[in-house]
């Protein structure tokens, strides 16, 4: 009788602590977008590469939209499920009204009041473009803690592009980086994931100038994004896992 009781008992408590009955840590997404401005770093260049790359970024046919709703569903079925905690509904964030109120510490969210021509960051709907900052005291994070109490962290999500010389002499290819970072309550850095991805194919360089043709690029954007999100999804899991200890 003892013994079947002890047995009891036992099983009462794996349920009891089963992880999928206990409360779960939550975190907000609090940003979600995709920076149309091609880095050139790599290429160096001077002020003409500057001018293009700021032409390109302003192009509305250099649309990156499909691009960000196509991760935006990678994310939340297949990446989040990994995470050991819970994501805040979308809905809860972008529809706060605070959140609809907030304007970013470094002037990302002004440029959702400018025409659509103009627009370098796409945001998925409802969400704010915003950065994070090493100034914690006057950072968006710190202000996105303000107004989600709730929740155990906050989470910027964002794509953003780079040129890269390929070995073919006069040839650039495009990285595709993937930026993941999660704040604590005190605004502390849980984890920062920035993994990235070059395309397959790439554009002639004429005059030190890659070739800005939406047309040309949006492929290479298309297929180093494709190739980063396929590479991380391997690795999340892995990489998530420390952050439940720090949260």
């Amino acid at each position: 009788m003892k013994s079947i009781k002890k047995i009891m008992l036992i099983c009462t408590l794996a349920i009891l602590l089963s992880p999928s009955l206990m409360a779960q840590k939550k975190v907000a997404v609090v940003t979600f977008y995709v920076d149309k401005y091609v880095d050139t770093e790599q290429l160096g260049g001077g002020a003409a590469l500057v001018a293009a790359i700021g032409s390109l970024s302003e192009d509305e046919n250099f649309d990156l939209t499909s691009v960000l709703n196509n991760f935006h569903e990678t994310f939340f079925n297949e990446y989040a499920p990994q995470f050991p905690f819970e994501l805040l509904p979308e809905e809860e964030v972008t529809q706060n009204p605070e959140y609809m109120a907030y304007e970013s510490k470094h002037g990302e969210t002004e440029d959702e009041d400018r025409s659509k021509i103009f627009q370098r960051f796409i945001t998925y709907e409802g969400y704010k473009p915003m950065a994070p900052t090493l100034l914690k005291k006057n950072s968006n994070e710190i202000a996105m803690l303000e107004i989600f109490k709730e929740v155990d962290g906050v989470m910027l999500v964002n794509i953003d592009y780079a040129f890269v010389k390929k070995m073919v002499p006069f040839t650039a290819g495009i990285q595709a980086y993937v930026s993941i970072k999660l704040f604590d309550r005190e605004g502390k850095k849980v984890f920062k994931i920035r993994e990235f991805a070059t395309s397959k194919e790439s554009v002639g360089i004429v005059g030190g100038i890659p070739i800005m043709s939406p047309e040309k690029l949006l492929p290479l954007c298309e297929n180093a994004t494709q190739e980063v999100v396929e590479d991380l999804a391997k690795k999340l899991k892995k990489i998530a896992a420390k952050a439940d200890k720090k949260l």
